[in-house]
């Protein structure tokens, strides 16, 4: 039994990382250190940002805040898609298909303290705290979706080419 995989079989590559060459050239961001006041201990606790980080921490700042609520993420890119809900005047304009980087540096799951992908799919559906390897699967089915998509896109242009003749 051979454990190579037929030639008529298309592996899919996981995204191209940066190289260690890459990374050197990329700008050194330097991430924002603060602190605020823990609501359970009262204590001053130190907070070094996730480089990139969006997040208002203001109000973290100003008030007594409990640790669990402290958060950064880096910015994602609101993309609208108009969508049938309840019938047919339903039709509603529905965020899809963002994806940031979050960090919860004092959560009580240890995969939430360190960098994590969020990917939301449809509005308010999410596939959480993704390590590199895990985004990497997604990726892949949606590049594998989207090439379905150009298939259906290609065969509906060709159907509407063929209509024209036969109107």
């Amino acid at each position: 039994m051979s454990n190579t995989v037929p030639s008529l079989v298309k592996l899919a590559a996981a995204p191209k990382q940066p190289t260690a060459r890459d990374r050197e050239t990329l700008p050194a961001i330097k991430p924002k250190t603060w602190t605020f006041i823990d609501s359970n201990t009262s204590e001053l606790r130190p907070v070094t940002c996730l480089p990139g980080c969006v997040v208002d921490h203001r109000l973290d700042r100003e008030t007594p805040t409990h640790p669990d609520d402290i958060q950064c993420r880096t910015a994602g890119s609101d993309v609208f898609l108009p969508m049938v809900s309840g019938g047919i005047d339903g039709l509603e304009e529905v965020r899809v298909m963002d994806a940031f980087i979050r960090r919860e540096p004092f959560s009580k799951n240890l995969h939430e303290r360190v960098p994590h992908a969020q990917v939301e799919i449809v509005e308010d559906h999410w596939i959480e705290a993704l390590d590199p390897d895990g985004l990497a699967t997604v990726i892949l089915a949606l590049e594998s979706q989207l090439a379905r998509f150009r298939e259906v896109h290609a065969q509906l242009v060709e159907l509407r080419a063929q209509g024209r003749v036969q109107l």
